[in-house]
């Protein structure tokens, strides 16, 4: 093997290895010294709530974050394709500044607006929803930058023939971009999706009185993160996301190199 190429093979196998380290680490301490029977016992109680009546059963809380999760990717990557749509392909007053104005909310997460935003929730009635949980963190300026740059560099001559053919705007992004910026969609759905299922502090904020609505990242706040039923738990919040991440992994560097080439 090449010396260039054997380098590339160390450096890749080191940053895997640095990046599995700490799941090592903790699936050895979830591990050590306990049956598999055990194990298995320790698993099921978490999932059906018996380790802790504090929280809710893990099953429960998966189904909360995964409904959060699923909302603000699904609305996230509809929003920006739409909105990046809106910007290319129609010659509204004033377009670059109200790209500027999108891209001002990647400079501003929800955790630094999070006081106003409450209050906003608040005055809509929707404390203790999915809605609130959901809506105000659905806006994306990285995916109308994505979607953006991508449309910018599609062919004019796909709109000119879709026009001569009699296609509105409509049917040329239904026929046209949409099944153009499938594999960009996927992508940005993967990395959205993990952003939502990793969301913490607003789903906290949110759901003021209803456990209900707690997600798998609220559980682990209340169970000790050293002990087994809370490493149970940190492994079940891994299974969603990695899932999503194999589904779409074929799509993500074709997808999110599609708008800079």
């Amino acid at each position: 093997m090449p010396k260039n190429r054997l380098l590339d093979h160390v450096i890749l196998i080191s940053g895997v290895l640095f990046m599995m380290g700490p799941l090592a680490v903790l699936a050895w301490r979830f591990a050590a010294g306990v049956e598999p029977g055990t194990l298995w016992i320790i698993i099921t109680d978490v999932w059906y709530g018996r380790s802790n009546t504090a929280i809710l059963p893990a099953w429960e809380m998966m189904r909360n974050s995964f409904i959060v999760a699923l909302g603000i990717a699904t609305i996230k990557c509809s929003a920006s394709i739409l909105a990046a749509y809106a910007l290319v392909m129609f010659r509204l007053p004033a377009r670059e500044w109200i790209f500027g104005i999108i891209l001002l909310s990647m400079f501003f997460p929800i955790e630094t607006r999070i006081l106003p935003t409450f209050a906003v929730v608040n005055e809509l009635g929707l404390l203790n929803s999915y809605s609130g949980m959901i809506l105000p963190v659905a806006a994306s300026g990285l995916g109308v930058l994505v979607f953006r740059l991508f449309l910018q560099q599609m062919p004019g001559e796909l709109l000119e023939a879709a026009r001569l053919d009699g296609a509105g705007p409509l049917r040329f992004f239904i026929d046209i971009v949409l099944p153009l910026s499938m594999p960009m969609l996927a992508a940005l759905f993967a990395i959205l999706f993990v952003l939502g299922w990793n969301q913490y502090v607003w789903p906290i904020m949110i759901s003021t009185t209803s456990q209900g609505h707690d997600t798998l990242l609220r559980g682990m706040a209340g169970l000790a993160i050293e002990s087994r039923p809370g490493m149970a738990l940190v492994f079940m919040a891994l299974v969603p996301p990695t899932l999503v991440f194999l589904a779409l992994q074929r799509f993500l560097v074709r997808g999110l190199t599609a708008g800079i080439h």
